[in-house]
């Protein structure tokens, strides 16, 4: 790799390879995942702090001279140089010999041209990114007849979504099927059974779902969905937005919760 000045001259060129440095973080040509911290949900999270090699990059002048200073400062407080500088502009982690090879290509540069080069290559420079995701990132649901809203769901906007399809493709029957399988088979179901199909929908789609039970006037034991959004439990009435009881919004619910059944 050839490090171009701005006057036109080769100020000099390295090899990249792949290195360790005993005293500090590891470097590689190559990104790979340093660290990884499990937080406890429902559907758990993984931070990943993934570090990325950055083969190229300009320093400019200024902000050459502040690293100088800075490694010089360390090797009279210590005897000798650092294993790494940390370039704060940029979020990079440079290692001792590629901030050496950068120091002895300006000098030359200085000596040869007699002025400072308006930018020096940094060489194999590190910088760590932190992202999360999803176990399940790699475990994508797949639509099906039985997960026909696999993929289709994402956060509020999601359970309106929901509420026109059962409205359009099922219906509450009293004495209906009140499993999972039942709903699927016949499009029908009792308020288990509803309550059931919903919330699988909605797991497929990675929401924080759990069915809930509670009592009326009429029943002791109704049964509907809850989803965890924005910090609060939000209801889905999964009977009430049927169209045998008026397409209500999947927030109305005609019951008192006493119980949490299940949580997906």
């Amino acid at each position: 790799m050839v490090c171009a000045t701005p006057f036109g001259v080769n100020v000099d060129s390295q090899i990249n390879s792949e290195k360790t440095h005993n005293n500090g973080i590891k470097a590689s040509a190559a990104s790979e995942v340093v660290k990884k911290t499990n937080s406890s949900d429902l559907n758990k999270n993984t931070t990943k702090t993934v570090k990325v090699v950055v083969k190229s990059t300009k320093m400019s002048k200024s902000d050459y001279k502040v690293m100088k200073s800075s490694i010089n400062k360390y090797k009279s407080a210590n005897g000798s140089n650092p294993d790494s500088y940390y370039w704060k502009s940029k979020a990079l982690t440079i290692y001792k010999k590629d901030y050496l090879d950068a120091i002895s290509r300006y000098n030359k540069f200085v000596k040869t041209n007699k002025v400072d080069p308006i930018y020096v290559n940094i060489f194999n420079s590190v910088k760590y990114v932190k992202c999360t995701e999803s176990d399940n990132d790699d475990k994508k649901i797949k639509k099906s007849a039985k997960l026909p809203l696999a993929g289709e769901l994402s956060g509020v906007k999601g359970l309106t979504v929901l509420q026109k399809y059962m409205n359009r493709h099922l219906n509450h029957v009293n004495g209906g099927p009140s499993t999972f399988s039942g709903v699927v088979k016949s499009k029908v179901g009792d308020c288990w059974g509803l309550a059931e199909w919903a919330a699988k929908q909605l797991k497929a789609n990675k929401y924080k779902v759990r069915i809930v039970q509670g009592v009326n006037s009429y029943v002791s034991n109704h049964r509907w969905v809850q989803v965890r959004l924005n910090g609060k439990w939000l209801n889905f009435e999964s009977s009430l937005v049927t169209k045998k009881y008026g397409s209500k919004n999947y927030s109305n619910t005609c019951a008192r919760l006493n119980k949490i059944v299940k949580t997906l």
